[in-house]
């Protein structure tokens, strides 16, 4: 009797249990289609046009700019399916961040990475940043046929390992800002074997970007950092917005509105005493505390000469290769022998 009575009273314990874990999942579930939603809506009082400013956004700054500078508010996975771009940059090297703002805000539509990598996310987006195929990097390549092509961010390779080593002494230590390592550190990483490991990582880099396009060269675009960053910016910042103009699902704003967006996302954020860029480049990793051997000069210099001598044809890539052969002259009062 007292058995009977027990199981009478587990069969409500049991049908609750059920019922609340019922509720908990399509509670779970709705959220998970709200949250959706949000990423990929469009904000109601946007408008877009190919050659109109936002009709709803903010000013970028309040002293000499035109009046007609607006970018969105906030940027979000397009409604509808687009044809990215793949942003191709050397890990650590500087530089995706700032084209993935620019980008951003000359469409109104978020860029992907492999941070937020989602496979529905990439194509609504306007484009999507990897270091492939570096160590790490995911292999989105499968789906090519629904990219519209690459954008290929080029820097000094002494600069971008000199910019990987600082962004991997700050992850070693915890750092959760832009962090300058010390030079003693410099110098033992220097001379173990990683100097060498990532140089071949930036040829391996580079080599695989300019042969997946070699017969489509019109698919991708070189930007280098140093353009990118410098007086001339502005510049290059036109060439990526009318790449991106020609993407399936994305539109670009007033034309005449691209220069103050490059003052605001470059030439505000890093030059924000006198307002002036570098004709050069703007953030130099090199210095005197940061000396290389004469072995590595030459090192770099011979693989520069080897992706010159195999894309040589290549006109604007081969100006750019010589220019960072030209630029290791100057560390010619930090070398060590």
């Amino acid at each position: 009797m007292t058995m009977m009575t027990n199981q009478a009273a587990a069969k409500p314990m049991t049908s609750k249990r059920v019922v609340f874990q019922v509720a908990a999942a399509l509670a779970l579930s709705a959220y998970c289609l709200l949250h959706y939603a949000w990423l990929t809506e469009s904000p109601p009082e946007q408008k877009w046009t190919d050659s109109a400013s936002l009709i709803r956004g903010r000013s970028l700054s309040a002293v000499d700019l035109p009046p007609r500078c607006f970018i969105p508010r906030e940027y979000r996975l397009s409604k509808q399916p687009t044809s990215p771009t793949y942003l191709a940059s050397f890990h650590g090297g500087g530089g995706g961040k700032v084209i993935s703002n620019l980008a951003q805000a000359l469409t109104g539509i978020a860029a992907t990475n492999q941070v937020n990598y989602a496979r529905r996310r990439i194509d609504h987006s306007v484009l999507f940043e990897t270091h492939y195929p570096l160590e790490g990097a995911i292999k989105v390549e499968g789906d090519d046929a629904n990219f519209r092509g690459a954008i290929l961010l080029l820097r000094n390779p002494v600069d971008s390992i000199l910019s990987f080593f600082n962004a991997f002494y700050a992850r070693k230590y915890h750092y959760l800002i832009d962090f300058r390592a010390p030079a003693e550190d410099w110098i033992r990483y220097r001379d173990s074997a990683q100097f060498a490991d990532q140089l071949k990582a930036y040829e391996r880099f580079v080599l695989h970007w300019m042969n997946k396009y070699k017969k489509n060269r019109e698919d991708l675009v070189l930007i280098t950092y140093e353009g990118i960053t410098g007086g001339r910016g502005a510049i290059f910042t036109k060439q990526i917005a009318s790449y991106l103009d020609k993407s399936e699902g994305i539109n670009v704003i007033d034309p005449d509105s691209i220069p103050c967006i490059w003052e605001k996302f470059v030439r505000d954020q890093w030059y924000p005493n006198n307002g002036h860029a570098s004709t050069a480049t703007s953030f130099q990793e090199r210095a005197e505390d940061r000396p290389l051997t004469q072995d590595q000069l030459f090192a770099v210099s011979r693989m520069l000469q080897s992706l010159d001598e195999r894309f040589g044809r290549d006109k604007q890539f081969s100006t750019i290769m010589n220019s960072y052969m030209n630029s290791l002259y100057d560390y010619s009062d930090s070398v060590i022998s």
